[in-house]
């Protein structure tokens, strides 16, 4: 159970994204317990599963991101009592003020934003590779620019099978260490593997191109680890990018 911190409650952070919920808790805008996180799978999540899962773990407060409104009725009943934030820009201050799309900004990428303009290495990049791969440019200021959103390897071999009559469903986990595939299942792991690091190439250089400054790039989610051994120009793995983002969300709504 987490200790007051400065007569402060810990603050429950929720991180609901399209495949998994994860939750962690922070106080003064810190993650706690080296950063242990907690999820669930998003599909199906109901209140009593998350009250099962952080029973123990005491909060006065919750802050949420979420990218996924059929998930909002579970969580508010799951909090129902509590003190609750969702993250957006519009309560992040200064740094999404020049934005036009402010509005429509997904609260993962404006916790990617928040978290990756503490790094202070301007411009920076936040490239978050989950179900979908987004990156995020800060530059000085700092003030949001913009950024790209593409599909994940796991949403590239979907499209395969749902577009196709006979190509099987496929894990793009399973990555193949050759470019020719041997069957049909190496060759759309080939394929995919092939389509996802040329797009993080392809748009790494294009940001860097159109900054006309070598960013500092940050990768994280669920494919970063990958990614990162066969992506050249990564300079930091920080998989607890988006929750650190929600904790500095939290204190700004304080």
């Amino acid at each position: 159970m987490p200790q007051q911190m400065q007569g402060q409650l810990p603050v429950l952070l929720v991180d609901n994204s399209n495949t998994r919920t994860k939750f962690a808790v922070s106080v003064g805008g810190s993650l706690l317990h080296d950063g242990e996180t907690r999820c669930l799978p998003t599909r199906g999540m109901s209140a009593p599963a998350i009250r099962g899962l952080i029973s123990g773990w005491r909060y006065g407060r919750v802050c949420i991101s979420s990218v996924v409104a059929d998930s909002r009725a579970a969580l508010e009943a799951a909090f129902a009592g509590s003190p609750v934030c969702w993250v957006n820009a519009a309560a992040c201050g200064p740094l999404f003020a020049e934005y036009a799309g402010a509005a429509t900004l997904g609260a993962d990428r404006v916790a990617n934003v928040l978290a990756a303009a503490e790094y202070g290495r301007f411009p920076v990049v936040a490239v978050d590779m989950g179900t979908a791969v987004t990156f995020d440019v800060v530059g000085a200021g700092p003030r949001f620019l913009g950024g790209v959103i593409a599909p994940g390897r796991q949403m590239m071999v979907d499209a395969l099978h749902a577009q196709t009559s006979l190509l099987p469903f496929v894990h793009a986990a399973a990555d193949p260490l050759h470019c020719i595939g041997g069957d049909t299942v190496e060759a759309m792991q080939a394929g995919v593997r092939a389509g996802f690091v040329g797009m993080l190439e392809n748009a790494m250089r294009g940001i860097e191109r159109e900054l006309g400054a070598k960013p500092f790039f940050i990768a994280t989610g669920g494919d970063s680890p990958a990614a990162v051994q066969c992506v050249p120009g990564f300079d930091v793995l920080d998989e607890l990018l988006t929750m650190r983002g929600i904790a500095l969300a939290a204190e700004r709504a304080r």
